[in-house]
């Protein structure tokens, strides 16, 4: 599966700088012409709120012991394809058994993977993408 022909806006809630900056790099290479980080999931929730995303990666908890499950449930209800990128190896809430769950330490072949598979469960909204 090729990547979306459009550039694409991703959100990535991920409280590790280092790991952020190589999805990223990553997304970049993909054709990301949008990228919003969140360390926090206060954060996550406002750029949800307004900022418009073709797909998002959500680090499962984070830092603060915070799970990301309010943001998933907000990025649902708009329609926003997403997946959670984690080392927790803990179970993941029934009602997300659905989502795709991106293990780390992950190799840039399985994030490429992951994001090619999300880019093509956005909806395709060339309208929204010809303004940028």
């Amino acid at each position: 599966m090729g990547s979306r022909e459009w550039p694409f806006a991703i959100l990535i809630v991920e409280d590790h700088a280092l790991i952020a900056s190589s999805i990223e790099d990553i997304a970049r290479t993909m054709g990301a012409r949008a990228i919003g980080r969140a360390g926090k999931l206060s954060d996550a929730l406002t750029l949800i709120e307004t900022v418009s995303w073709d797909a998002a990666l959500l680090d499962f908890r984070l830092i603060q012991g915070e799970m990301t499950y309010p943001a998933a449930d907000q990025l649902r209800a708009k329609g926003v394809p997403f997946a959670f990128v984690t080392g927790w190896d803990g179970d993941v809430d029934l009602q997300y058994c659905d989502v795709p769950v991106l293990r780390k330490p992950f190799s840039e072949a399985a994030l490429k993977s992951c994001l090619q598979m999300l880019i093509g469960k956005a909806p395709d909204e060339t309208s929204k993408h010809e303004a940028a």
